[in-house]
């Protein structure tokens, strides 16, 4: 819309008086015009038609009371007219501001309005029938803030959180970021509230407050946080269960998976990794032996030199385990961990002779780890060979090893962190 469609006719070009001033202006101009006449032909007429020199004052007299009485019904007419424009105008007002309340005070959301001296002036029946308060309970703001916060730190919280977003608003023009907020309602309840404020209009200081109820949702989400929490416990239930069954086929290996576990997460943590990703390495390593599930137990247990065929069957347990993992709904890339954990960087590992970065980091951290581990525990086969030889091992290899976690391993070592 045109913004100057209310000043100007669409045709003439000329600019219309309006609104007080024009008011004014219009019954300055007809006095003006009135005075003028009356002064100038008055005089000259009064004098053309009086005979008598001594009637002249008289006549001046009935010409004054005539001018008087004339431009008064001339300003009475004016005025009256304006008056009744004005009440017009007001009249619309009031059924413009009626129907917008009767619009806001339907809504399902509640809604406050407030002035410049921080009085309420408007709530509306959601605001009432939700939060459970009326004017009468919070008249001002200054009412307000106790009944719906009180704590006094949380109140002082959000009375810091809630003014700083105004005048960050405020200074740089862009909307009011709607503000998160446990309200205590008149019930005695709480409710978690999404509140937003804005100006009822240009050049205006009255703001209006929408409160948005989240408290489903948040209590949804929390149910959520909560179930998905016992889930990861039930998953390291299980998790520890699989590595249990595995030792109890192998007990020469007896906490091998969570000592392998344990390096993995000193390793990412070196590393800088995520807890995530750092998390999801560790529950890897906690199940990395589960295809020994598919070895027979007397080759595991085997106290002499495995033969080609009985190792062949001992390198098959990566494969096994990937076959046992990769169906269940893991987080985390498990069963490919787990299934690339006797890689080497070289391509001299198996099951599938991988190279560099066709390795995942995961697998990488476990490989190295399982090395660890292992080379510092008594085997069947061999007597420990402790944590230095181990530590030898991948450092003098840094062609079969990734070289970033060869340097974290080197740290931890140095560091005393490490060990089996």
């Amino acid at each position: 819309m045109d913004g100057r469609s209310g000043n100007a006719g669409p045709s003439s070009g000329r600019p219309r008086f309006t609104g007080p001033s024009g008011s004014a202006l219009r019954i300055v101009l007809a006095y003006a015009v009135v005075a003028s006449v009356w002064i100038i032909f008055s005089d000259e007429l009064s004098r053309a038609m009086t005979v008598n020199p001594d009637m002249l004052t008289t006549v001046a007299i009935l010409k004054g009371g005539l001018f008087v009485l004339v431009t008064s019904g001339l300003l009475f007419l004016q005025i009256r007219s304006d008056f009744a424009r004005l009440q017009v105008s007001r009249d619309r007002l009031s059924e413009s501001e009626r129907r917008f309340r009767a619009v806001i005070d339907v809504s399902p959301v509640p809604m406050t309005m407030s002035d410049a001296d921080g009085r309420i002036t408007f709530t509306n029946h959601a605001f009432a029938s939700l939060i459970g308060y009326t004017l009468d309970d919070v008249p001002t703001i200054d009412a307000w803030w106790p009944k719906a916060y009180p704590d006094p730190a949380y109140r002082k919280l959000m009375q810091d959180t809630w003014f700083a977003e105004i005048e960050r608003s405020r200074k740089s023009g862009d909307a009011f970021r709607p503000q998160e907020a446990r309200i205590r309602c008149k019930d005695g309840t709480d409710r978690t509230m999404l509140i937003s404020s804005g100006p009822l209009g240009p050049g205006t200081s009255d703001q209006v407050v929408l409160f948005y109820d989240i408290t489903q949702r948040v209590e949804a989400e929390a149910a959520m946080s909560d179930s998905n929490e016992r889930l990861e416990q039930v998953l390291r239930s299980v998790t520890g269960l699989i590595g249990k069954v595995v030792e109890t086929r192998d007990p020469y290996t007896q906490g091998h998976e969570e000592g392998v576990a344990r390096i993995c997460r000193l390793i990412a943590g070196e590393m800088n990794l995520s807890p995530e990703d750092a998390e999801g390495i560790e529950v890897a390593a906690l199940v990395h032996d589960v295809g020994k599930l598919a070895v027979p137990a007397e080759i595991l247990t085997k106290p002499g030199k495995l033969t080609d065929l009985e190792f062949q069957l001992i390198k098959a347990h990566s494969l096994r385990g990937y076959e046992i993992l990769k169906d269940i709904d893991f987080t985390w890339p498990v069963a490919e961990t787990v299934l690339q954990h006797h890689e080497r960087m070289d391509g001299s590992g198996y099951p599938g002779s991988l190279t560099g970065d066709a390795i995942s980091l995961g697998a990488r951290i476990l490989m190295v780890a399982d090395v660890i581990e292992a080379m510092g525990a008594h085997r069947p086969y061999r007597s420990a060979l402790g944590i230095e030889a181990a530590m030898g091992e991948i450092t003098t290899h840094p062609d079969k090893y990734d070289q970033e976690v060869i340097d974290a391993c080197a740290r931890l070592h140095t560091a005393g962190r490490i060990t089996v």
